[in-house]
């Protein structure tokens, strides 16, 4: 049996994450029981919610968690058989032994540890790493957060922050589309002018160089309709006093906080805003809308051969460069989905 390399959490991380939070380890595979494969990655998910696993949960030895597409080398499993490819949540290494059958819960949805790739992959042109962004849950909650929670119009003024990252990349691309006005923060003048430039965007900001309420008075003098948030602190407040009548608010995340566990995450100081222009606030949860996944896969699929969506994908040669890859993201040196090529 083959020897696999993981990537282990080797301290607490309390601020920025750096390499030196993570260890290479080496294991050693076992036989494998009936039911069970090897499975072999091919490409890894980098995703920015592992910080929040970092601060909450993870203790130093712990594999650092992960979603992964793989290729199946070994099978005692007749459903899956060996060369065959699969996805799911099977952490930062190289190899990994698992029961396809098995679960975990998930936001009280017991949901699989691996699945067969996507049939919408199937003679789209799309690589497989699809399944990890586009096709996958950045691409999912970019689609489901528009249509099942804000119910967004054409028309309406939307405000996406972190809008160079894998979900608001693509979430800014299919706004454009519906018709509603499109404006996108990001954290620096290159990430500015791709997403203006080549994504389309009405307007792009870069939050650390420009005043938040001059641009929110240049872009939507007439407030702000939907605001997808995955940043909230400062931001999020300054928004919420430029939002229109009857707004919506969108919480994904609250990246502000990810790197810094001493701050607070700043709920609405803002509550007369909130009161008078009948704000409402809501949290989205992707995987309480798996049930409708196919129809969301089915139309962004369509739209990425119609070049509707250009979804992109920042590629890392190597699983060493895994935990730079990571580090990288949490400075905001990488745009699009980040994908490790094993």
């Amino acid at each position: 049996m083959p020897v696999f390399k993981q990537w282990l959490l080797s301290r607490k991380c309390h601020d920025l994450p750096c390499e030196e939070d993570f260890e290479m380890h080496e294991e050693h595979t076992v036989d494998l029981r009936k039911g069970q494969v090897l499975c072999r990655a091919l490409f890894m998910s980098v995703d920015p919610i592992v910080r929040l696993y970092m601060a909450y949960g993870m203790r130093p030895g712990d594999l650092v968690p992960g979603r992964q597409v793989a290729r199946i080398v070994e099978s005692r499993n007749k459903e899956f058989p060996k060369g065959k490819a699969i996805f799911g949540n099977l952490g930062w290494q190289t190899y990994s032994i698992v029961d396809p059958d098995s679960t975990f819960e998930m936001s009280g949805l017991e949901l699989p540890i691996v699945e067969n790739l996507p049939r919408q992959l199937d003679n789209s042109g799309l690589p497989k790493s699809a399944c990890l962004g586009v096709l996958g849950i950045p691409g999912l909650i970019a689609y489901m957060a528009l249509f099942y929670a804000c119910k967004v119009r054409g028309g309406e003024t939307i405000v996406i922050s972190s809008a160079a990252g894998q979900v608001g990349h693509i979430m800014g691309q299919i706004a454009k589309y519906l018709g509603l006005k499109v404006i996108g923060y990001t954290g620096n003048s290159d990430k500015v002018s791709w997403i203006k430039t080549d994504l389309g965007f009405d307007w792009a900001f870069n939050y650390k160089t420009q005043d938040l309420r001059s641009t929110l008075k240049i872009a939507a003098p007439a407030g702000v309709d939907i605001f997808i948030d995955s940043v909230g602190g400062v931001f999020h407040n300054v928004v919420l006093e430029s939002m229109a009548q009857n707004g919506r608010v969108c919480i994904l995340g609250n990246l502000a906080s990810y790197n810094n566990p001493k701050v607070v995450p700043m709920v609405p100081a803002v509550d007369m805003a909130i009161a008078l222009k009948e704000l409402r606030i809501f949290g989205f949860n992707v995987f309480r809308h798996f049930d409708r996944k196919e129809e969301a896969l089915d139309q962004l699929l369509d739209w990425c051969k119609d070049g509707i969506v250009q979804p992109f994908e920042e590629t890392v040669e190597g699983f060493e460069n895994l935990a730079k890859a990571f580090v990288n993201q949490m400075e905001g040196k990488s745009q699009g989905k980040v994908i490790v090529r094993v």
